[in-house]
């Protein structure tokens, strides 16, 4: 059976789900004080999420390890980077790099001191599975997880418009937020957008 997957992994994230996202992340909507970013979008792809953050006034730092055209750097592995860029870390990762994307933003989060968290876009069915579960979920379960009531269409990022087989996906934002008094055993809360 052929691989209809994109090489890297690359379907743009449609701007109406980052805007669903956002209005329920109010806290979002205030730029940092000072220098610095509020949001890190170490996957920009084409810029569909950074564009989106930067029209809301949010300072954005927007990398990628393919150069797409668009970002302030390219060439950066987001999972080789020793510290976060910004308080929030907000992205819509490489499916097929998911799982050591959220690990890896969390340590980075917990060890940046004005880390307060990180928003990434999954499939739904993210939440299944043992080894996740075990790997991830256990021990630094997501504070909220915000369900996309209607399908998103996830279009490859090598395709003017959907194709056959790129259908629509069921997704939800997983919002991680950094918080040194989270209790253990935490459960997140679940929210529909």
């Amino acid at each position: 059976m052929p691989d209809n997957r994109e090489k890297d992994d690359f379907y743009p994230t449609p701007p109406e789900a980052t805007k669903a996202m956002m209005a329920r992340c109010p806290w979002l909507k205030f730029p940092e004080e000072g220098n610095g970013y509020a949001i890190w979008e170490p996957a920009c792809g084409e810029g569909h999420m950074s564009e989106v953050f930067k029209e809301a006034g949010l300072s954005t730092y927007s990398t990628d390890l393919v150069d797409r055209g668009y970002g302030d750097t390219h060439g950066v592995d987001f999972l080789m980077e020793q510290k976060s860029f910004a308080p929030w870390i907000i992205t819509n990762p490489p499916y097929k790099l998911a799982n050591e994307f959220v690990k890896h933003a969390y340590k980075l989060q917990v060890e940046n001191k004005q880390g307060e968290g990180f928003i990434f876009l999954l499939r739904l069915a993210f939440l299944e599975g043992q080894k996740r579960y075990t790997e991830i979920f256990k021990d630094m379960p997501p504070s909220k997880v915000l369900v996309h009531t209607k399908r998103l269409t996830l279009i490859r990022g090598d395709h003017e418009e959907a194709w056959y087989g790129s259908g629509k996906t069921a997704m939800a934002w997983f919002v991680w937020e950094i918080d040194p008094f989270t209790k253990e055993g935490a459960q997140p809360r679940i929210q529909w957008l």
